[in-house]
């Protein structure tokens, strides 16, 4: 034990003498990378392949950026992480922070969570820095999901970073040592040591993106918002699919769910002993807690009331003091955005409805009276109900022809339902952003829907017997980033093509401010007004004026299918009569 640690200590000294003439960098002749972090210690990474040109890249997983958030820190700001003695092993990646069914142990050792990984294809170079928020309803996910070997194809640097999820991250009791969004400080404390160390892997830390998406893209629509993100912290963003509009993002009741969620786990009892109660609960139970306060709120009012898991708005929390809408123009930030949703977002959405929001199966609808209710539910699970039911009767009118009310047929009707959802969960809220930011930044904001189908489908990972979407070609949500990332899926010839021109079109963005790519053959013009033009991203792509036609984006696909299976339909039967009076002409 005592050789071994002398040998240890004597390799550390001679990497540290090596390293001292290349400015901290590594040199790239080395058999593993080893960069040196001014003012915090020495990380040992990996080498790399990207996919399609097999360029060499370094990767460093797992790099602490704050302490661990256990014992009397949980609940609590994170602490910016302290500097380490001889060569940290980032050659692997770490674990997730904790959530259900993937780590969660009766110990506090899952806690222990808050790093990130940094990618780098040039670690002496300068390169503008991509720093990925990952989604997952802010209770899953983790940063090894996200590897580099797409967009470092391209000259980036590539950070992705973890951040306390579910109730570890954003319960609130609403007092100062339970105040919640302590998740988005991880956020915002992981950009900071970015700002600070990213030169250390060959970044400009004064061209930093952030992107996200889903509960991911969430999170940097409210970074672009709270007054603790500091101007200058990052240049440019990109939200995907989720919005800090968005009806799930927030928690309309945080104390009330705190407590719910307190009495689940017997703390049940005066605000600050329920807060000491709450820091020794395990975390395995904390969140089994939040899903089932999660599972039956939703089933009763909707997602405005699920707390536990949501960005807190004002209370005792200094992150969203104010709600972004009360935001003056003059107050919104200079920033270069893109934004943009997929074709068929509803279907995760609708699937939450249909599994646990309702109290019936709606493929038993009779009449259109049923439809009427049912539309109700819907809106009020998504907070958007209204006594005088004006934006019922435009849902109902602009999604669905007066013949298909009439029929009441659930397929025919489902993909209405889902664009329904689609609108209020992700589509409305993101131009909501869209909107903001393209007024006070006018020709620095992109729009885009992405409709592109390929052979790996986010629908497969949740359809099921009980659950069926019966129409073909779609594009699920979170379908984007498998063109984005490789998350193990192989990509046939135009999925690869898909995948390099998404790939030019977020790193171009990220390098210049204005999205391109080689196999985009039409120029991506910025928002002109609230609602376009945006791009819709395709086999063949197109510049649209009109992104409100997103709304109906699944219903009218389907009918498209329908017209041109009627047609097909029709033309074989005009050729089979054509044959037959063939026939019969000869037989006369």
């Amino acid at each position: 034990m005592t050789v071994q640690w002398i040998l240890n200590g004597l390799l550390s000294t001679v990497l540290l003498l090596l390293l001292s003439h290349g400015g901290g960098r590594v040199s790239g002749q080395q058999a593993t990378p080893i960069v040196v972090i001014d003012g915090l210690g020495t990380v040992q990474g990996t080498r790399g392949r990207t996919a399609w040109t097999d360029r060499e890249i370094y990767k460093f997983y797992n790099v602490r950026y704050a302490e661990a958030p256990v014992g009397q820190q949980r609940f609590r700001n994170p602490v910016p992480a302290r500097p380490w003695s001889g060569v940290y092993n980032a050659a692997a990646p770490g674990r997730p922070c904790p959530q259900i069914g993937l780590n969660v142990t009766n110990d506090v050792a899952p806690e222990d969570c808050l790093t990130l990984s940094v990618f780098t294809a040039n670690p002496t170079g300068s390169s503008p820095v991509m720093v990925y928020i990952h989604g997952g309803a802010f209770v899953m996910g983790s940063a090894s999901d996200y590897e580099p070997d797409y967009l470092l194809e391209k000259n980036i640097v590539l950070v992705v970073l973890q951040y306390r999820l579910g109730p570890l991250g954003f319960l609130s009791t609403g007092t100062a040592n339970i105040p919640g969004n302590v998740g988005m400080l991880d956020i915002i404390l992981a950009l900071e040591w970015v700002s600070q160390n990213i030169r250390f892997f060959g970044g400009d830390s004064t061209l930093v993106t952030v992107f996200g998406e889903s509960a991911g893209g969430a999170a940097v629509s409210a970074l672009l918002y709270s007054p603790l993100v500091r101007n200058g912290l990052f240049q440019r963003a990109i939200v995907q699919s989720g919005s800090i509009f968005s009806p799930w993002a927030t928690c309309r009741s945080p104390k009330d769910g705190a407590m719910d969620i307190a009495r689940r786990v017997n703390c049940d009892r005066p605000v600050e002993a329920m807060e000491d109660c709450l820091r020794a609960v395990p975390a395995r139970r904390l969140m089994e807690a939040y899903e089932e306060h999660k599972n039956t709120q939703f089933g009763i009012t909707g997602y405005p009331d699920v707390s536990g898991a949501c960005i807190v708005i004002g209370e005792a929390s200094p992150f969203m003091p104010k709600h972004p809408k009360t935001i003056a123009r003059s107050s919104i930030r200079s920033m270069e955005l893109m934004a943009g949703t997929t074709s068929q977002e509803g279907l995760m959405f609708w699937e939450g409805v249909y599994r646990y929001g309702l109290s019936y199966k709606p493929d038993t609808m009779e009449t259109s009276w049923d439809l009427l209710q049912l539309i109700d539910t819907i809106n009020e699970r998504f907070g958007a109900s209204s006594n005088d039911g004006a934006h019922m009767w435009h849902q109902i009118f602009d999604t669905f022809q007066t013949t298909e009310l009439d029929r009441v047929n659930y397929t025919e009707l489902l993909p209405g339902l889902v664009d329904i959802c689609g609108n209020l969960a992700i589509k409305a809220p993101v131009l909501q952003d869209i909107t903001r930011y393209s007024r006070a930044n006018p020709g620095k904001v992109f729009l885009y829907s992405f409709d592109y189908s390929g052979i790996s489908s986010m629908y497969n990972f949740s359809a099921s017997e009980d659950f069926q979407y019966p129409y073909p070609n779609n594009s699920f949500h979170a379908e984007d980033l498998f063109y984005l990332f490789p998350l193990g899926q192989r990509l046939n010839e135009p999925d690869s093509e898909m995948a390099k021109m998404m790939v030019d079109l977020w790193t171009s963005f990220a390098s210049s401010g204005k999205p391109s790519a080689t196999r985009l053959n039409i120029s991506w013009d910025p928002v002109a007004n609230f609602y376009g033009p945006y791009l819709k991203i395709n086999n063949g792509c197109s510049v649209n004026n009109n992104y409100f036609d997103e709304f109906t984006a699944s219903t009218e696909r389907v009918r498209q299918q329908r017209s041109e299976a009627s047609f097909f339909i029709l033309s074989k039967t005009i050729a089979l009569i054509a044959i037959l009076l063939g026939v019969i002409k000869t037989l006369l």
